[in-house]
């Protein structure tokens, strides 16, 4: 991939990716289901991934040309600028994703040091049966607790853990009522599978660091989730007044820098004071009675934004000047050209012929 269609490549990919992301954003207001919006925001991080792979794997169809007739000395100039300006981007661009990787192998090297160290196994079932839930539907669920935290989470690599703060279990008095909530609440994110989204937020915010769609994206599904799992935990337990009291509870002691240190990569209960409060708002607007199910709504938003990603992935912004004028198709990307070969399967993975005839030209042409 030269530097002409690497600018082809990042500057359309950026496009994919804020249409993607605000369409997702216009059908999440449009259903208004935090269940289905999860699902939504599943869809939206796929898609994403799905048109980063595309981008640099395959080739593109190319519906436009570069649309201004220039003179030689403004192409040529174009050209070189858009070497220029990749070659500065691409060093940004891998700075940036060294440094969130970086950054993420930090935090879970200290969950993992937290967890070995810090924290205490409790007995599962007996700890499960105590607020009315059944151990059997949890099969390989750890439950640990830690006196350094304040706000419980929940976290899975190969295994599903439900951390708790110390309080919760030994500050009880007889009553369960604010562990049964934490626990539903916990269970709920690991039942609906809530890690692996929030690994799929984490592939997309650390490949596209630089867009802040991207980030308002990953905001806006981890407080899809928390509503969800609220949801669940309030009608389960079957009073919201209770249930926002153990919010409130839970806020208060985490305003220490000791409840957000460690939980940082996790599903935490509750580490942001704003969306505690749009937390503790939906849940008022869910006591006063339940919004009308979106039923087929929710289905059509997420064919509508899989649609969305498809279409828009065949517009691609006709930025390479030197691109053939005889070809529809970008060639292929070197590696993946290179993997056919081995199998045998030739494809086209340089630029015509006409794409050196006219560099050739703009550079020699007085000669």
């Amino acid at each position: 991939m030269d530097a002409r269609l690497a600018f082809e490549v990042a500057s359309t990919l950026c496009l994919h990716v804020t249409v993607v992301i605000a369409v997702a954003f216009m059908l999440q207001h449009w259903i208004n289901d935090a269940r289905w919006g999860c699902r939504l925001w599943t869809t939206c991080f796929i898609s994403v991934i799905g048109l980063v792979a595309g981008a640099l794997l395959l080739p593109h169809r190319r519906l436009f040309h570069f649309p201004i007739d220039m003179s030689r000395e403004s192409l040529l100039s174009v050209a070189v600028w858009q070497s220029r300006i990749i070659a500065a981007l691409a060093i940004i661009w891998v700075t940036g994703v060294a440094v969130s990787i970086l950054r993420r192998c930090s935090l879970c090297v200290h969950l993992l040091r937290f967890l070995k160290l810090e924290c205490y196994p409790l007995e599962t079932a007996s700890l499960l049966s105590q607020v009315g839930i059944s151990a059997a539907d949890y099969p390989t669920l750890s439950i640990l607790t830690s006196k350094r935290i304040q706000g419980p989470f929940c976290w899975q690599l190969h295994r599903p853990l439900i951390v708790l703060p110390e309080f919760l279990v030994e500050d009880r008095n007889n009553d369960n009522t604010m562990l049964q909530h934490v626990l539903l609440h916990e269970l709920e994110h690991l039942r609906t599978q809530h890690p692996i989204q929030h690994f799929l937020q984490g592939i997309c915010s650390t490949l596209l660091w630089f867009h802040p769609l991207v980030w308002s994206a990953a905001r806006d599904a981890g407080l899809t989730r928390e509503y969800l799992c609220d949801e669940v935990a309030a009608k389960t337990a079957g009073k919201f007044g209770a249930y926002l009291r153990t919010l409130a509870d839970v806020a208060e002691r985490c305003g220490t820098v000791s409840c957000t240190e460690v939980s940082k990569s996790t599903l935490a209960f509750g580490n942001q004071p704003s969306a505690l409060i749009r937390r503790s708002n939906r849940l008022v607007q869910l006591a006063e009675g339940d919004p009308p199910a979106s039923g087929l709504r929710s289905i059509v938003a997420v064919s509508v934004l899989v649609l969305c990603a498809i279409a828009i992935q065949q517009v691609w912004l006709p930025t390479n000047a030197m691109a053939s004028q005889r070809s529809r198709w970008s060639p292929w990307p070197t590696w993946t050209a290179n993997a056919l070969h081995q199998f045998d399967v030739n494809v086209r993975d340089f630029e015509s012929f006409e794409d050196r005839v006219q560099m050739h030209e703009l550079l020699y042409q007085d000669d």
